[in-house]
């Protein structure tokens, strides 16, 4: 697993959201077809999520494809999405709770959605076996601050060929991203990031971690160029760990989104994004950046700054950073940015644009 095409392939999946890390691959390459799915969350009560469809090559964005291909709104919002092996795209939406299954390139249906085992989903990997889902599901404790807690998360485990449910595993309190590594799922919780071993579905805990000097919750997972996980603890930053020793290697002070707590990381793994935007006393957005880590050294720079950042994606073909001036009320505008930090391009997309899926 030391081998640097392996090393490509890993960071490959985790930028586009596969995130299938196998010790039976080694050099597998996936052709990229320069295209990315725009998920636009929509707001929550409305129904008013849809998908979109970038092309790199072009600049050019079509809206709301899912509805031009099927003849239908998705009808939900839409959290979070993953690209399979085969290029299926899978849609993770909750009110109601679903995850729609598509063809990347066409956004048609290709079977009927997964609606078993599913409780407020939140985030998936795909494996060319598997799929894993983080669930908060719908029993809620108010903590001291105000805000629900959902102690009884868990990963729902799906046959990826038949989509059917193979088993629910509890995790912990408010399960969000999470990264398949080997033969260890590691799963981002408020309790810190859990480790299961997903040999043939055995799904025990190997462990759980956090450091002593790092507050809050976990929320998300990538993978650098040394094969080292970083998870994002927004009230912290982001911190690396040792996928072998399930020990901290790494501790990085960088601002991260307090709720989303969303990062991402470019194809060679040398840098992490994060995002953060700073909201007044009436919660408006007043400013927002997007910062990059280098992976080596630890050191923080800003690299683009707007107003109201919600999500940030790094291309695999092109190494342009997305993210987007997010409305909930309206269209969002998309930005790509190059890694230097100017605008390539803007585009309009859709309500809540929040993630990018690139094939």
């Amino acid at each position: 697993m030391k081998t640097r095409g392996f090393k490509l392939f890993v960071c490959l999946l985790v930028a586009i959201s596969l995130v299938a890390c196998s010790k039976e691959i080694t050099d597998q390459v996936i052709p990229m077809d320069q295209k990315v799915i725009v998920i636009n969350q929509g707001n929550f009560t409305e129904h008013s999520a849809s998908i979109s469809l970038y092309d790199e090559a072009n600049g050019s964005i079509q809206n709301r494809v899912y509805e031009q291909a099927n003849g239908v709104a998705i009808g939900a919002t839409v959290i979070s999405g993953a690209v399979a092996p085969n290029k299926q795209a899978l849609i993770i939406c909750n009110y109601p709770d679903k995850i729609e299954v598509v063809d990347s390139r066409t956004a048609k249906i290709v079977t009927d959605p997964i609606t078993e085992g599913l409780a407020s989903p939140r985030a998936a990997v795909v494996t060319d076996r598997r799929i894993y889902v983080t669930n908060w599901d719908y029993d809620y404790i108010v903590g001291s601050d105000g805000f629900w807690k959902y102690p009884n998360s868990y990963v729902a485990v799906y046959d990826l060929q038949t989509k059917q449910l193979i088993k629910k595993v509890l995790v912990g309190t408010d399960a969000e991203g999470l990264l398949l590594y080997g033969s260890s799922l590691f799963v981002a919780t408020r309790e810190g990031v859990k480790v299961l071993d997903a040999t043939a579905d055995n799904m025990s805990t190997k462990g759980l971690i956090r450091s002593a000097d790092v507050s809050g919750a976990a929320k998300h997972l990538v993978i650098d160029n040394n094969l080292m996980l970083w998870a994002s603890f927004p009230d912290k930053g982001i911190v690396q760990i040792n996928p072998n020793s399930l020990a901290v290697t790494k501790v990085v002070e960088v601002p991260v989104d307090g709720m989303d707590g969303y990062i991402s990381s470019d194809f060679k793994g040398e840098k992490i994004y994060t995002y953060h935007t700073v909201f007044n006393a009436s919660y408006m957005a007043e400013s927002s950046s997007i910062y990059a880590v280098e992976t080596s050294s630890g050191s923080v720079s800003t690299l683009f700054s707007g107003t109201y950042f919600y999500g940030v994606g790094v291309s695999p073909s092109t190494d342009n950073i997305f993210t987007a001036e997010v409305s909930f009320t309206s269209n969002s505008l998309m930005k790509v940015v190059s890694p230097t930090g100017e605008l390539v391009s803007s585009a309009v997309a859709g309500v809540g644009t929040c993630r990018y899926l690139f094939f």
